[in-house]
This record gives structure tokens, C-alpha cells and sequence, in this order.
């Protein structure tokens, strides 16, 4: 596609709210399952977040939730700067921006049911399932290509697990006080 400088610059100003369109989508349909490097920032507590650009999301109808991701997308920036290609992964659609070529978010049909809780109003992946997943592609070696990314994410996790262990339960303020 072939833009503006006008354009692009009002593209770029609005880039950053990109994440915040794919978020609010992901809080009104509850059906959407995220997951991936995003789903385990929500989990952790700061320090142990990595820094990613899309969002992985899984879904019954991954072809339309990503149409209407890129609809959204759209119409918020006033303009056809988004559009939905079929991935290399069976079952999964992409949302990508005609200005960077980055993807934006993978919309994947599940093949089995996803045990997910809900955080920050949005259903995201549980830890136990994410991390019994890694283990399997690190058993894998047709998944070889991804498997320093995986240990890296399974160590967070272990660390992420001893950082509850010694979190202080707190205590209640009022022990004792009997009505």
C-alpha cells in the first residue's frame, strides 16, 4: 500500500494505541484465550515480563476474531492500515500492518479446550497448562528453532513459582476483633 506522508505520520501517532484497541477487544469477547508471552506478563509480577509486540490469542473462529481485530484497528486509525493473512501454522490468521509488516496479533483455533482464568477482565491461558505445553515442544525436535525462547519462558515460570513460595501471606488487620 502506498501512503501519504500525512498518512503515515498520523499512523505513527497512533501506533502505540494499538495495544490498547487488541486489550479492550480481548475484555469484551471472553471467548478469547490469550496466551503466549503477553498471557505470562499478565501473570508475573513485573520484573519477570518480557518485552514482546503481538498478541497471541486463541480462538474457536481465528479467521473472523482477526477480521475484527483488523476492523477495529482500522476504523480507530480512520483508514486501511491493517489487513488478515492466513499464517504458515494451520488453523491460525494473522493481524498485520500494511505500514511496519509486523504482525499485530495470531488468532489460532485451539485443538483441545484451554483451561484459562480470567486477569485484568480478559480469559488468559493458566500457567500450569502453558508450562506443561513448553515441556512438550521442548521434547520436540521439530520445534528445535523455538527452544531457547521456551527454556527462557519455563525458567521464568520456575522463578515466578519460588517468588509466591516466599511472597508474605498478609494478615489480616483485625484478628480477633469478634462482633
Amino acid at each position: 500500500m502506498k501512503y501519504t506522508n500525512k498518512q503515515l505520520l498520523e499512523y505513527y501517532k497512533k501506533k502505540k494505541k494499538i495495544d490498547e484497541i487488541v486489550k479492550k477487544h480481548l475484555q469484551k469477547k471472553k471467548k478469547l484465550i490469550l496466551y503466549g508471552a503477553r498471557a505470562y506478563n499478565v501473570h508475573f509480577p513485573s520484573f519477570l515480563d518480557t518485552k514482546t509486540t503481538d498478541w497471541d490469542v486463541y480462538s474457536k473462529t481465528p479467521k473472523k476474531s482477526a477480521q475484527r481485530v483488523e476492523k477495529k484497528l482500522d476504523k480507530k486509525f480512520g483508514g486501511n492500515y491493517f489487513y488478515v493473512q492466513k499464517a504458515k501454522y494451520p488453523q491460525t490468521h494473522k493481524v498485520k500492518s500494511y505500514v511496519t509488516e509486523k504482525t499485530v496479533t495470531d488468532m489460532t483455533k485451539p485443538k483441545t479446550k484451554i483451561p484459562h482464568v480470567t486477569k485484568q477482565n480478559m480469559s488468559v491461558v493458566k500457567l500450569s497448562y502453558a508450562k506443561k505445553r513448553i515441556q512438550q515442544i521442548l521434547k520436540d525436535k521439530t520445534q528445535e528453532f523455538r527452544h531457547a525462547k521456551d527454556r527462557e519462558t519455563l525458567r521464568r515460570m520456575k522463578a515466578y513459582e519460588q517468588w509466591k513460595k516466599s511472597k508474605p501471606k498478609s494478615k489480616p488487620k483485625f484478628k480477633g476483633l469478634k462482633w
